[in-house]
Order: structure tokens, then sequence, then C-alpha cells
């Protein structure tokens, strides 16, 4: 099981996602990939995206919006707002858009990200990204 803290408007987060991207392809169905909310207060639309991305989960899409935020961090980190960015990300993916809006300020939404939250402070999770391997915390390298 391969556990990730991650905050999408993370740059090294971005760098990491396509390297997990090929460990699951190549490891299959042999490797349980969890990923977890941790977005950093300093970053402007991170905790936008998490909701996002967990709004976009309710309707059974997490990782292709997840995948979506990685693939367009160069468009959205830098707007001036960032809505209609992620609007256009759920009907790109296919979701009911107006679901997707209600859901994104829902208690469901919240309650996931303050669990993931909770998780991370339980493991003293202080940056992005942090992964552990059965867990066991992989050790950044420089």
């Amino acid at each position: 099981m391969l556990e990730e803290f991650g905050d999408f408007e993370c740059l090294p987060c971005s760098i990491v996602w396509p390297v997990l991207e090929k460990l699951e392809n190549d490891y299959g169905n042999r490797l349980v990939v969890v990923f977890r909310q941790h977005p950093l207060k300093k970053h402007r639309y991170a905790l936008d995206a998490a909701r996002a991305a967990e709004a976009a989960g309710l309707q059974g899409k997490f990782w292709e919006m997840h995948d979506t935020l990685y693939r367009n961090r160069a468009t959205w980190v830098p707007a001036d707002y960032v809505g209609p960015h992620l609007n256009s990300y759920a009907t790109e993916i296919g979701l009911d858009l107006e679901r997707f809006k209600t859901d994104m300020d829902g208690e469901a939404v919240a309650k996931r990200i303050a669990a993931d939250q909770g998780r991370g402070e339980s493991l003293n999770v202080d940056r992005t990204p942090v992964l552990f391997i059965n867990g066991e915390q992989i050790a950044p390298t420089a």
C-alpha cells in the first residue's frame, strides 16, 4: 500500500505524480494507492483543489479529477480565480456540474478532507509530498 499526503498546488507533488502513476501501471492490482488531502495553507488554491477532487469522488471520479488537476497545474495555479477552471475540469471529466458545485461546499467533502488532515497530523506530516509504503515513511531525498 502506498499512501501519499499531497497538495494539488505543490510543485514537488506534481513532479512525483507521473512517477506514482507509472508505479500504479507497473504493479497493477498488487499496489493500492491512497491519496490523502494535505492542502498547505501557504497555497492559495490548494483547499479549493482538494474540495474539487473530493467532490468529483462523490460522483466516482476522484482519480480523473486528481489527474486533471496535476495535468493542468500550470493553468489554474496562477489564475486570478480558480472556480471557472475547476468547473471546466468537472465538465471535462463528465461530472454533473450543479451537483459538483454543491458538493464542493458540502459536509461530506469537508469531513473527508478533515479526516485526511487528522491522519496527517497523527503521522506528523508537515509538508508535501509525504509518502508511506506499508505504513513506513519513505525518507525524502535531496
